[in-house]
């Protein structure tokens, strides 16, 4: 019995040190094209999608109660549009789910509302101000600038 425990044990360890002395098969080598840069509409429109539903619910989760609010105010104000959130950003999609504009909220002292440009985008940033009626007017200019 003690000898057949004794084998057992050897053939355990040499079983381990002949697998590990094994190389991994060689894989052939593959030629790998050249992969063309994406185009400036394929980066808008993964500027607003995400990989997974469950990153897209992680985003919602990440939002501060004053963005929540802000958040609320965008989809009453932009009806016929969608709206995605991603990096604590609030982006208006068309129908075609093609970035129009990006919101940004942040909390802080002074109310303020910048006007920017990123990536040909109207970025919109609020800061310490919920209002409907800049909403508003930035809808109405959002509308006639696509129009």
């Amino acid at each position: 019995m003690l000898a057949l425990l004794f084998f057992f044990i050897l053939g355990l360890i040499l079983g381990y040190a002949f697998r590990s002395m094994q190389s991994e098969p060689t894989k052939p080598n593959t030629i790998r094209r050249y992969q063309s840069q994406m185009t400036h509409q394929q980066k808008l429109y993964l500027k607003s999608m995400h990989q997974t539903d469950s990153d897209r619910i992680r985003e919602l989760n990440k939002l501060s109660s004053n963005q929540s609010i802000f958040l609320r105010l965008l989809k009453q104000t932009f009806i016929d549009f969608d709206i995605a959130v991603k990096d604590n950003r609030f982006i208006v999609l068309d129908r075609d789910y093609f970035p129009m504009a990006i919101f940004e909220y942040r909390d802080g002292q002074v109310p303020m509302k910048l006007i920017d440009q990123e990536d040909g985008l109207p970025l919109h940033l609020y800061k310490a101000m919920i209002s409907s009626d800049e909403l508003k007017k930035d809808h109405s200019a959002l509308i006639y600038a696509a129009n």
